[in-house]
Order: structure tokens, then C-alpha cells, then sequence
């Protein structure tokens, strides 16, 4: 028999009372409803992102054409992919993330290393060298390069002048390396810096970029600058900031109103015509102030194009998620396969996320990203 804990009602099971919940109802549609709502937003942003950025990433690679197995060896960088920072030569160098790559003589050329925050030269026989930068100077400063800061450096370009331009995508700022009558350089900022963020044409100490990628020195002087944050290409001239190409929205359409989307590396023609590595579409554009921006090969779709250069007939392409460097002949879009066997990896013949290319004759320098690496490929002439 059970009985009750506290005696009394022997025989029985004591009961607890009973409790009305008031609401319950409404509560749980409440919730409901806002659980509905949380999901319809992070749907939508979903979306959003996917349409926006993230398909780029998971376009596979197409038709490579004929793969010319052009011979390459490492110039400089750690022989297992070892990422860090030490001046030095060819497999005792160390490098985070070399991008985007400048003639600065006849055997030398400067790179910007992202992760160490530095402004660096590699030379034919594979010696690295720090201008300015490095990975416990990150920030902002302007000054003796030996007491410059950078954070992010992209871009970089050579004038004749000697001028080293950086595109710095930390602090949305275009910064100069000027040329000092003793040697090394002193650095200033003419576009952008911390906390100024966004979009403005206008006088270059007013103007504003958002993560400036790459940088070009035209002809006349003008710097081009792609800004890939606000989906534009940029020209410095004068002082003066202006829009050459895009809207601010990203698309592809072509025309003196033409869109872009990630504006990720230039390259210029012999005959004037500004290649633009397009990320954001896929492809390749161009751009004449004559004409605008047009689409050279339509229906081309590429796994992540993100380095670009121009020789007599032909534009190469660093494809990134190819692994690969591809060329193009601008006449009729025949494609062959420069380098790269389409194999993530560190191997002979492979790359690990090419990120930009530089000629200088038969030779073609590569940025190989993710192997923290400069590979010489040689090309036919």
C-alpha cells in the first residue's frame, strides 16, 4: 500500500495542486513568430551572400586548352610552403602571402607581402629583401621606410621615376615610396587612411577608397587603382580621384556606364586598352576611355581570375582556384595552359592559389599565394 509522504490520507498518493500556466498560448506563437522571422532573415542573407560572393568560390575550372608544360623553379620562398618572415635567399627566405608583383630593374622585382604588412624585392638570383614594413610594424605611419607601417599591403607598381605605389587594403589608403637621393625610401599617404573607409571622387586628400587591391601607373602618370570595395576602378591624376569604370553596384554590363563587380587585378595594352582581372564575374574586362568597359570574350567563365598581364597577342591570366596560369590569344580566345597542372600542391609543375603575374620578356613572374613563394616561369617567345 502507498501512502502519503506527510500522513494523513492513508491509502491515498498525495496530489500536488494544480498550477494554470496564463499565456502559454500566445507565448508560444509569439516565439514562434519571431523564430519564423529570424529564419526568413538569415534565408535572405544567405542568399544574399551566395549571389553576391560566395559562388565565385565554387566555380570549378574549365577547358584548359593545351597545356604547354613551360619549365619554372622557385626564385624564392620556403621549400615545404613554410610560411614567415626572414630576408635572405632563394629556400632560406621567408615570406606570409606574396601578392601582386612590380618591375623595379632589370633583376629585380617588389612584392607585397600581406600577412608580414611589408613591402619586399626578390631578384633573379633569389634574394629577398624588406623596403619597409614587416610583421611588428603593423598600422598606419608615414615617415623613413625604416619607421613606416603598413597593414595589408596589395598593391604595388613601379613609375619610371623609381615611385613605388601600395595599394593598402588595412587602412584603404594609396601610399608612395619616394626614392630618397641616399638611398631607401620615405612614405606618405595621397589617398585614404584609417578610419576613412567609403566612396568619394574628388581631391585626393578628401577622397575616399574602400580595400584598394591593385595599382597601375598609366602612361601620362595617372594611377589606376582597382577598388574593389566599391566595385569601381579608380584613376589618380593630378590630385584629383575619379571613377573610370563601375557604379558602385556590381554586374557585368559593358559600356561608358558599364558595371564590375571585384575589380582584382590591371594590366595595359600596348595599345591602351586596361585588362581588369574581373573576381566578381569570372572573366576578363577592358576598359578605353574611348569606349568604357567591355567584355572581350563573352561566355569566358573562370575558377577565381585574380592576376592579370598583357603581351603582344595574348592576355594571361592567374586563375586561383584553377592553379594555374592560362593564356588567352585576344583575337579569337584560344586558350592554353602555361603553368600549373590543376593540383593544389607544392610539387613540380603545381601552384597553390597563383595570385598574381608579372612579365619581364620571356620571363613570367608568379605569385603563388599560399605556397608563400615566387615561381620564374619561362615562356616562348
Amino acid at each position: 500500500m502507498l501512502e502519503a509522504p506527510f500522513g494523513g490520507n492513508h491509502g491515498h498518493i498525495a496530489q500536488a495542486p494544480r498550477t494554470h500556466f496564463v499565456g502559454r498560448g500566445p507565448c508560444r506563437k509569439r516565439l514562434g513568430r519571431i523564430l519564423l522571422g529570424v529564419g526568413l532573415v538569415l534565408g535572405i542573407a544567405t542568399v544574399w551572400a551566395w549571389n553576391a560572393f560566395l559562388w565565385v568560390f565554387f566555380v570549378k575550372p574549365g577547358d584548359g586548352g593545351i597545356h604547354l608544360h613551360r619549365a619554372g623553379r622557385t626564385v624564392a620562398g620556403s621549400a615545404n610552403a613554410q610560411t614567415g618572415f626572414f630576408d635572405g635567399k632563394g629556400p632560406d627566405a621567408r615570406m606570409a602571402k606574396p601578392i601582386r608583383l612590380a618591375q623595379l630593374d632589370a633583376r629585380t622585382v617588389v612584392f607585397a607581402d600581406i600577412n608580414n604588412h611589408a613591402i619586399r624585392t626578390v631578384d633573379l638570383d633569389g634574394n629577398v629583401r624588406t623596403l619597409a614594413g614587416g610583421p611588428t610594424k603593423v598600422g598606419h605611419q608615414d615617415g623613413p621606410a625604416d619607421q613606416a607601417r603598413f597593414k595589408s599591403p596589395h598593391g604595388v607598381a613601379v613609375r619610371a621615376d623609381g615611385v613605388i605605389a601600395v595599394g593598402e587594403v588595412g587602412n584603404d589608403a594609396v601610399r608612395l615610396m619616394v626614392p630618397k637621393a641616399g638611398g631607401g625610401y620615405d612614405v606618405k599617404t595621397v589617398v585614404g587612411g584609417p578610419g576613412r573607409k567609403g566612396f568619394q571622387d574628388g581631391a585626393a586628400s578628401e577622397a575616399r577608397l574602400s580595400s584598394p587591391h591593385a595599382v597601375l601607373w598609366g602612361p601620362s602618370g595617372e594611377l589606376y587603382i582597382a577598388d574593389i570595395g566599391n566595385a569601381r576602378v579608380r584613376c589618380l591624376r593630378d590630385g584629383q580621384i575619379s571613377t573610370v569604370a563601375g557604379t558602385g553596384k556590381r554586374g557585368l554590363s559593358d559600356g561608358p556606364q558599364g558595371q564590375i563587380s571585384w575589380p582584382m587585378d590591371l594590366a595595359l595594352g600596348s595599345d591602351g586598352t586596361l585588362w581588369i582581372a574581373d573576381c566578381g564575374t569570372l572573366t576578363l574586362r577592358t576598359w578605353r576611355a574611348d569606349r568604357g568597359l567591355g567584355t572581350p570574350f563573352p561566355g569566358l567563365r573562370l575558377a577565381m581570375p585574380h592576376g592579370v598581364a598583357v603581351r603582344e597577342g595574348q592576355v594571361l591570366v592567374a586563375e586561383m582556384n584553377g592553379q594555374r596560369v592560362l593564356a588567352y590569344d585576344i583575337k579569337d580566345a584560344r586558350v592554353s595552359t602555361l603553368y600549373g597542372d590543376g593540383a593544389k600542391g607544392f610539387g613540380p609543375g603545381q601552384l597553390n592559389r597563383p595570385a598574381a603575374l608579372l612579365l619581364d620578356g620571356s620571363r613570367l613572374w608568379v605569385a603563388d599565394l599560399y605556397n608563400h613563394r615566387v615561381v620564374l616561369v619561362e615562356l616562348p617567345n
